[in-house]
């Protein structure tokens, strides 16, 4: 035991036979908490094993496809603290900058709660029925938040989006057009597009709105916009709905029915 601890990364390499940079990684930084227990950051990170990174943490944010490589590279809570942007592309051979970005993202949450779950699952329950603290949403509450706007027939497209909470708050590059693409909606769709853009805009600036997951709302949201967008589009007329309309007057070939909702043809008038 005391002959482990002491081993340089040369001796790890070649008594252990290891060549993957990752699992050296891993070793040689639990040494180093073995060595100097005192200098530890996150007291917490040692109670994340790989298991939690690939079927806790990467479905949280929205990354299920790389599951296969944090399992072959034993990414376990100590390495996933110590990754760079070049770490995810060199040796996990993550290209997409995008999700290069929803990585690093929920890295800096994890430490900005000093990897204490816990504390995280405290914060994030405060905040699963209203549209507030955005920044620790799962990919979950995102799909979520989608069904109560009227995005429901979109929201599974989320689980390999990388899009998360602190994603649609740090990253300066999100937009209508991100979450579009993720959701593959096409530009076409302008009136929806312009929905999305309103609940985005009202997202980050800290508009909260209790959702409706128990029952089903009156009136959706998307409904609404789209009634306005027709509304605004119509110059002002006189009411020509059904319920105006007046019995006709004598020598007409209609007639009224008494509640004024429908209109029907009097046989007797060509009798």
């Amino acid at each position: 035991s005391s002959g482990i601890t002491q081993s340089t990364g040369n001796d790890i390499q070649t008594g252990f036979q290891m060549v993957n940079p990752l699992h050296k990684r891993k070793l040689r930084l639990a040494l180093e908490d073995v060595r100097q227990p005192d200098a530890v950051t996150y007291p917490c990170l040692a109670k994340l094993d790989h298991w939690w990174v690939v079927n806790e943490w990467l479905p949280s944010i929205g990354l299920n496809q790389y599951k296969g490589t944090f399992r072959e590279n034993l990414v376990d809570g100590r390495v996933l603290n110590s990754l760079t942007r070049k770490d995810i592309e060199r040796h996990l051979n993550i290209v997409d900058r995008s999700h290069q970005t929803s990585i690093t993202l929920g890295i800096e949450l994890l430490a900005k709660y000093s990897y204490d779950l816990e504390k995280l699952t405290v914060k994030r329950a405060g905040c699963q029925h209203i549209d507030r603290d955005v920044e620790v949403w799962t990919t979950g509450r995102c799909a979520e938040w989608l069904i109560s706007i009227d995005l429901k027939e979109h929201a599974n497209k989320l689980s390999y989006s990388g899009i998360h909470g602190a994603v649609i708050t740090h990253d300066k590059e999100f937009n209508v057009d991100v979450l579009a693409a993720a959701l593959l909606i096409p530009v076409q769709r302008k009136v929806l597009r312009r929905h999305m853009e309103q609940e985005i805009a009202v997202l980050k600036s800290g508009g909260s709105r209790r959702q409706t997951t128990m029952s089903k709302p009156k009136a959706g949201k998307f409904k609404e916009s789209l009634s306005r967008a027709f509304t605004n589009n119509r110059a002002e007329t006189p009411d020509h709905s059904l319920k105006a309309f007046k019995a006709p007057e004598p020598g007409n070939h209609c007639k009224a029915e008494p509640d004024g909702l429908s209109i029907k043809f009097d046989p007797e008038i060509y009798a």
